[in-house]
Protein backbone atom coordinates (compact mmCIF):
# COMPACT_ATOMS: atom_id res chain seq x y z
CA UNK A 1 0.00 0.00 0.00
CA UNK A 2 1.34 3.94 -1.43
CA UNK A 3 2.04 5.56 1.99
CA UNK A 4 -0.83 8.40 1.06
CA UNK A 5 -2.84 5.76 0.67
CA UNK A 6 -2.40 4.00 3.97
CA UNK A 7 -2.46 7.66 5.43
CA UNK A 8 -5.99 8.37 3.90
CA UNK A 9 -7.50 4.70 5.21
CA UNK A 10 -5.91 5.30 8.47
CA UNK A 11 -7.81 9.10 8.45
CA UNK A 12 -11.39 7.01 7.25
CA UNK A 13 -11.01 4.59 10.59
CA UNK A 14 -10.29 7.92 12.70
CA UNK A 15 -12.72 9.72 11.56
CA UNK A 16 -15.46 6.85 11.70
CA UNK A 17 -14.19 6.25 15.33
CA UNK A 18 -14.69 10.08 16.13
CA UNK A 19 -18.23 9.71 15.01
CA UNK A 20 -18.90 6.68 16.82
CA UNK A 21 -17.77 8.20 20.06
CA UNK A 22 -19.90 11.43 19.35
CA UNK A 23 -23.27 8.90 19.10
CA UNK A 24 -21.11 7.09 22.23
CA UNK A 25 -21.53 3.98 20.36
CA UNK A 26 -18.70 2.25 22.43
CA UNK A 27 -18.87 -1.29 21.63
CA UNK A 28 -18.66 -0.21 17.79
CA UNK A 29 -16.09 1.94 18.70
CA UNK A 30 -13.96 -0.60 20.25
CA UNK A 31 -14.26 -2.97 17.17
CA UNK A 32 -13.25 0.14 15.24
CA UNK A 33 -10.21 0.71 17.03
CA UNK A 34 -9.15 -2.70 16.78
CA UNK A 35 -9.22 -2.47 13.11
CA UNK A 36 -7.55 0.68 13.03
CA UNK A 37 -4.98 -0.93 15.31
CA UNK A 38 -4.31 -3.98 12.61
CA UNK A 39 -3.97 -1.35 9.92
CA UNK A 40 -0.94 0.40 11.85
CA UNK A 41 1.00 -2.51 12.65
CA UNK A 42 0.76 -2.73 8.71
CA UNK A 43 2.26 0.79 8.33
CA UNK A 44 4.81 1.29 5.60
CA UNK A 45 8.47 0.88 6.39
CA UNK A 46 9.75 3.39 4.76
CA UNK A 47 10.89 7.22 5.18
CA UNK A 48 8.54 9.73 4.69
CA UNK A 49 11.89 11.75 3.55
CA UNK A 50 12.09 9.98 0.55
CA UNK A 51 8.74 11.24 -0.08
CA UNK A 52 8.13 13.87 -2.92
CA UNK A 53 7.40 16.67 -0.76
CA UNK A 54 4.29 17.38 -2.29
CA UNK A 55 3.56 13.48 -0.91
CA UNK A 56 5.02 14.70 2.69
CA UNK A 57 2.86 17.55 3.24
CA UNK A 58 -0.39 15.59 2.28
CA UNK A 59 0.65 12.88 4.75
CA UNK A 60 1.46 15.76 7.59
CA UNK A 61 -2.12 17.09 6.95
CA UNK A 62 -3.59 13.32 6.89
CA UNK A 63 -1.74 13.15 10.46
CA UNK A 64 -3.17 16.54 11.50
CA UNK A 65 -6.50 14.98 10.97
CA UNK A 66 -5.74 11.87 12.59
CA UNK A 67 -5.06 13.70 15.45
CA UNK A 68 -8.00 16.03 15.69
CA UNK A 69 -10.41 13.02 15.29
CA UNK A 70 -8.24 11.71 18.28
CA UNK A 71 -8.84 14.92 20.27
CA UNK A 72 -12.34 14.06 19.43
CA UNK A 73 -12.94 11.02 20.59
CA UNK A 74 -10.55 11.29 23.79
CA UNK A 75 -13.35 14.38 24.64
CA UNK A 76 -16.23 11.87 24.93
CA UNK A 77 -14.31 8.69 25.84
CA UNK A 78 -12.86 10.18 29.45
CA UNK A 79 -15.77 11.76 30.93
CA UNK A 80 -17.41 8.78 29.93
CA UNK A 81 -15.03 6.22 31.34
CA UNK A 82 -14.77 8.62 34.53
CA UNK A 83 -18.71 7.73 35.27
CA UNK A 84 -18.50 4.22 34.51
CA UNK A 85 -15.56 4.13 37.38
CA UNK A 86 -17.04 5.94 39.72
CA UNK A 87 -20.51 3.66 38.91
CA UNK A 88 -18.34 0.94 39.27
CA UNK A 89 -16.47 1.76 42.54
CA UNK A 90 -20.00 2.44 44.30
CA UNK A 91 -21.13 -0.94 42.95
CA UNK A 92 -17.87 -2.21 44.41
CA UNK A 93 -18.74 -0.91 48.23
CA UNK A 94 -21.97 -2.07 48.54
CA UNK A 95 -21.21 -5.63 47.77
Amino acid sequence: MRPLTYYQALLEHSQHMASLACDQAWNDLAKTELERRSLISQSPKLTLSTLPISEQLAIRALIEQIQQCDQTVREYLLPWRESVGNLLARLETKA
